[in-house]
């Protein structure tokens, strides 16, 4: 960015003796100067009727500038259009790369926001799938917890009663007798 400034400065700063050297040219040179004097001329006549327009008095016949004040006029002209067009060309170029350089950060933005979303879109349905796994696996939990609470009653049973602290309540009941067919219970 300063380079770009250190840049236009560089540019402006070469502008004017180019704008001094249009004021010479316009001088030595035959062509350039009839090309000078017609400008001239030709601004002249485009102010001074502006001028009567704007300050409201009747048209008149403009006369044109002699030759020496429109030599000087036409380069005076030629050279400030020069510096004016290449701050103004300086301007839009800056302009253009501003406008460039907002325009990718907004893509990069937009690109970024969207990644983000599919990836907020991904985690949702892995969060879910997580806690359908969790609810899953608290439902085996509890189930084995039962199963747990069941087996060690089974198994505080199994050891009161081979320790002999206390008599199996299958056995407190009186054995019932099972009779054999064919055979007589007195045998």
């Amino acid at each position: 960015m300063s380079t770009l400034k250190l840049g236009s400065l560089l540019i402006r700063t070469l502008a004017k003796p180019v704008a001094t050297s249009i004021k010479t040219q316009a001088k030595q040179h035959p062509t350039f100067r009839e090309f000078c004097i017609n400008v001239a001329q030709q601004s002249h006549k485009l102010e001074m009727t502006l001028k009567m327009k704007f300050l409201g008095y009747k048209k008149e016949v403009i006369r044109p500038l002699n030759d020496a004040r429109a030599i000087e006029s036409g380069a005076n002209f030629l050279s400030e259009s020069f510096v004016f067009s290449v701050a103004a060309t300086i301007i839009i170029a800056e302009s253009w790369r501003s406008h460039s350089s907002a325009k990718h950060r907004r893509n990069y933005v937009d690109d970024a926001l969207e990644n983000l979303e599919s990836q907020t879109v991904t985690l949702k349905e892995a969060l879910e799938a997580v806690q359908k796994a969790h609810s899953t696996t608290e439902q085996q939990l509890k189930q084995i917890e039962e199963d747990n609470a069941h087996l060690r009653k089974l198994l505080d049973e199994i050891l009161s009663v081979s320790l002999g602290l206390r008599h199996h309540t299958e056995y407190d009941r009186q054995p019932s007798v099972i009779t054999l067919p064919g055979l007589s219970q007195e045998n």
